[in-house]
């Protein structure tokens, strides 16, 4: 179970996508939007027979969108000391790509 989160700037980009396009289709992000992906596990709920819900955080990962012709930022947090984590510049683009290209949500 996993939710995106982003900053102001983020928001602004999906505003105006929305505004621009009646069709779904992914921001282009200008320099200084974050994004935040938290990913939690699920346990029972245990009021709604076979109900699950969100339990404690897996991973944080960021993504930090740079100025036109340099690489983004991506920062991974895991673990129970939530240390920073660094991974390959290989896997970190798979990862930025990644979150890049999740949809945001619709809202009505």
């Amino acid at each position: 179970m996993a939710t995106l989160y982003g900053n102001e700037m983020a928001l602004q980009a999906i505003k105006a996508n929305t505004a621009t396009s009646a069709k779904a289709r992914l921001p282009s992000y200008r320099a200084g939007a974050i994004l935040a992906l938290i990913t939690w596990s699920q346990r029972e709920d245990p009021h709604w027979f076979g109900g699950r819900m969100p339990d404690r955080p897996q991973l944080v990962e960021f993504v930090q969108v740079a100025v036109a012709g340099e690489t983004p930022r991506y920062r991974h947090f895991a673990g129970s000391h939530w240390a920073e984590n660094n991974e390959s510049s290989n896997r970190a683009g798979q990862r930025t790509a990644y979150i890049l290209g999740l949809p945001p949500a619709q809202l009505p």
